[in-house]
């Protein structure tokens, strides 16, 4: 119950704000105009922050705990240190695979690089691929070398998930580091053109040289240079990225923004805090 209190007050003190209810008086027969009308929905009715919070902290449904926790980690005030103490806890202590998976990425969203290892604990979950999914893009926004060995050996695992093994090799792309260029020149001989292009697009990034796909051009050139990091690019962390809806041009009213890449916690100054974009955003469950 005082967790309950705590949490109602970091929303109070937020200004968590619904806005009006929308009445539409249109029959949909197109599966694509009714997302549209719920993404709208979603993006200018936000739910109550007291409701999500309760859906956050209820003991009984899995489910409600997911959604609740993706509606406060998607809301302007997701880094509140009430909330950072929560997302922590389930993450090492939830049993339900989609609450944590939602806890890891919405400790990756504002969490700092001594949540890096707790988060890595996640790629080792043999039996979830989606936590392990949201562990490797989680670990994309937080730097700290201690999970570089995880992340290594995520990618060179040929039996995991391409999009994991993807997700890895975007995160080690901020390691400038012998054994992270050996990994990802390897990873160029992945099967999965995906893991491939992922690889090389790290150590573009890493070396500000491009060989394309061919790890033996990688290895010649770096085997000729005495500092091969020394043209390193800035690391920015991918974000979701999509068109607007024909509806959210309609609705300039609901001002909908999207997150912008940006330097990992551990590479940005520790006062920049990470906060979602979207101030009236808290409703919406698609986060990238």
């Amino acid at each position: 119950m005082s967790d309950m209190r705590t949490l109602h007050s970091v929303t109070r003190r937020c200004g968590w704000s619904g806005l009006g209810a929308l009445a539409a008086g249109v029959v949909i027969g197109c599966s694509t105009m009714g997302q549209d009308l719920s993404a709208l929905g979603e993006s200018i009715m936000p739910v109550n922050a007291d409701k999500a919070v309760r859906l956050m902290v209820d003991p009984h449904d899995p489910d409600n705990r997911r959604r609740g926790t993706v509606l406060i980690a998607n809301s302007s005030f997701g880094g509140a240190d009430a909330y950072l103490a929560m997302y922590r806890d389930r993450v090492e202590n939830e049993r339900d695979p989609l609450v944590k998976a939602a806890s890891i990425g919405a400790l990756g969203r504002y969490g700092g690089p001594e949540d890096a290892p707790r988060i890595a604990g996640g790629l080792g979950d043999e039996q979830e691929l989606q936590v392990r999914w949201e562990a490797a893009k989680a670990l994309q926004r937080i730097h700290n070398p201690a999970v570089v060995s995880p992340l290594l050996q995520t990618l060179g695992d040929e039996g995991e998930q391409p999009d994991i093994r993807v997700a890895a090799a975007v995160a080690l792309g901020q390691y400038p580091q012998d054994r992270v260029f050996q990994g990802l020149v390897g990873a160029l001989d992945a099967l999965e053109l995906s893991v491939n292009l992922a690889a090389q697009q790290s150590l573009v990034t890493l070396t500000g040289e491009n060989f394309g796909l061919d790890p033996r051009a990688w290895l010649r050139w770096y085997n000729a240079v005495d500092k091969p990091f020394a043209g390193q690019r800035e690391y920015l962390y991918p974000t979701y990225q999509r068109r607007r809806t024909w509806l959210e041009k309609l609705a300039i009213w609901s001002g909908k923004t999207f997150e912008q890449p940006g330097p990992p916690a551990g590479l940005r100054p520790a006062s920049q805090r990470q906060t979602y974009q979207d101030d009236d955003s808290a409703a919406d469950e698609t986060g990238g």
